[in-house]
């Protein structure tokens, strides 16, 4: 599928020497996925006005200073590619310097959207999304799944980062960021996605956005309830809100938390999770986990899952997961092996990891919650997939060597010290708590708590999402 728009667009920027994207954030990132099958990329120059306070690339593309182009400023155009409250200073900006050739990113979304919105919407089609087009996997997977076996005649559309994904039968995939990525939002019924759409994203009359987050529970303090967030980073959650028509609940604490974090004021279901249905359910994932990592009936599965951070950890403060996998095995008195999954904004940090050679990184692995439904016991630090996992009693330890820097980068709703789990500081108090633990006192622990923040979860969620989506399709 070739745009029209985007390729008059490529005629007209052929006039010019260079093509400046300014700035290095996503929507940059945005921009360049959907322009670099229409423009020459030796002629793209990612720009921003301070080099050593951005990274070095974005994408393969090195990260330049604007001023580096002066001497040739009448033969470039400067896109601005940033949200728009920053758009005003840095025209000014640009022209300050000479450079009078100069467009916004809006100005593209909009072309495009006046292109594909010429197509009407498709009542059967419905667009889904996991992190960005991260995998099949997270709420909208399970959400998806029960519309394909309850439901007939029904376009199902998954984004994805790659081709090489895998999806069931009878769902198709579109590629993130691309122009039929936009089309197929742009002429899709209903929307699924479990984070904020992206800043190219527009919503036109009759279409319908569900949206159902990706973190449960009273754990770290988000989007405007947070701190130190970006301010630019809130208005693309306050876009979302806007567009947004029903939010799906796990529980009465984030029911709250949609209003005050969000700004949400729109409808809420209040029935859980579809992707922790799994944990509820009868099913062959432990034996699936074993096949394909070879493991043996007998052995207990830990799973290590630390979240994305903006510090990295020190290197003294890195989980030996020999260590861990030991007091495991003494307290559990099972061989254990131990997963590794890193968040999926953080794949990176899998690079430097110094892994033993018995343990499984299940980095790139689609869907966590199958890890979650496999595993016996979880570690982490400040991950909401503690509050998924607790959600049947299983044990969750967490590592917590940088708790005052990572309090200082987000906040929490409430202090670990008031939460069920299993708290440690340094790889030893780990191994020592894990040793010393008291499953009865913490089943009991976790009941009250899951009871006191109010959780729907109760392994029907796919199915109540479902009968939504298929009300809304006048089934």
């Amino acid at each position: 599928m070739e745009s029209g728009y985007l390729r008059t667009l490529s005629a007209c920027l052929k006039h010019y020497r260079f093509v400046l994207i300014y700035g290095a954030g996503g929507v940059a990132g945005n921009l360049l996925t959907l322009l670099e099958p229409y423009i020459d990329r030796d002629r793209i120059c990612i720009v921003v006005s301070k080099k050593k306070e951005n990274a070095d690339h974005l994408a393969e593309y090195p990260v330049r200073q604007i001023d580096e182009f002066i001497g040739i400023k009448e033969d470039t155009l400067v896109i601005l590619a940033v949200m728009p409250r920053l758009a005003p200073e840095i025209e000014a900006h640009i022209r300050d310097l000479g450079f009078h050739n100069s467009m916004r990113a809006e100005e593209i979304s909009k072309g495009l959207y006046e292109e594909i919105w010429q197509a009407g919407i498709d009542r059967n089609k419905i667009v889904f999304s996991s992190w960005a087009g991260g995998g099949f996997g997270g709420n909208a997977k399970y959400i998806a799944l029960d519309l394909l076996e309850r439901s007939q005649g029904l376009d199902l559309v998954w984004v994805l980062k790659s081709n090489s994904m895998e999806l069931p039968d009878g769902i198709r995939g579109v590629l993130y960021g691309t122009y039929e990525h936009y089309w197929e939002l742009g002429t899709a019924c209903i929307w699924v996605d479990n984070e904020h759409k992206n800043f190219f994203t527009q919503k036109r009359e009759g279409q319908y956005y569900l949206q159902t987050w990706h973190g449960g529970g009273p754990l770290k303090k988000i989007e405007f309830d947070g701190e130190n967030i970006a301010r630019t980073y809130l208005d693309l959650c306050e876009m979302n809100a806007k567009m947004v028509d029903l939010m799906i609940s796990p529980s009465r604490f984030n029911s709250r938390l949609y209003r005050t974090a969000f700004h949400y004021t729109g409808e809420i279901l209040e029935c859980g999770y579809p992707r922790n249905d799994i944990l509820w359910k009868k099913s062959n994932i432990r034996q699936k986990i074993e096949r394909l990592f070879d493991i043996r009936p007998e052995e207990l599965i830990a799973l290590y899952a630390p979240s994305f951070r903006e510090s990295r950890l020190k290197r003294e403060d890195i989980l030996d997961l020999a260590d861990t996998s030991t007091a495991i095995e003494k307290r559990f008195e099972k061989g254990c092996r131990m997963f590794v999954r890193f968040h999926p904004s953080d794949s990176d940090a899998v690079k430097g990891y110094p892994w033993p050679a018995e343990c499984i990184d299940a980095t790139s692995y689609d869907d966590v919650q199958e890890l979650l439904a496999a595993a016996e016991i979880l570690i982490t630090d400040y991950s909401s997939i503690m509050w998924d996992f607790s959600l049947k009693g299983k044990p969750v330890f967490l590592y917590h060597p940088d708790a005052d820097i990572y309090r200082k980068e987000r906040g929490y709703y409430l202090p670990f010290s008031e939460m069920p789990y299993v708290e440690a500081f340094d790889e030893e108090d780990l191994c020592r708590k894990i040793e010393g633990f008291n499953e009865e006192d913490y089943r009991e622990r976790v009941a009250a708590f899951v009871k006191e923040y109010g959780s729907f979860d109760r392994g029907n969620a796919a199915k109540a999402v479902g009968d939504r989506i298929r009300k809304l399709l006048g089934e």
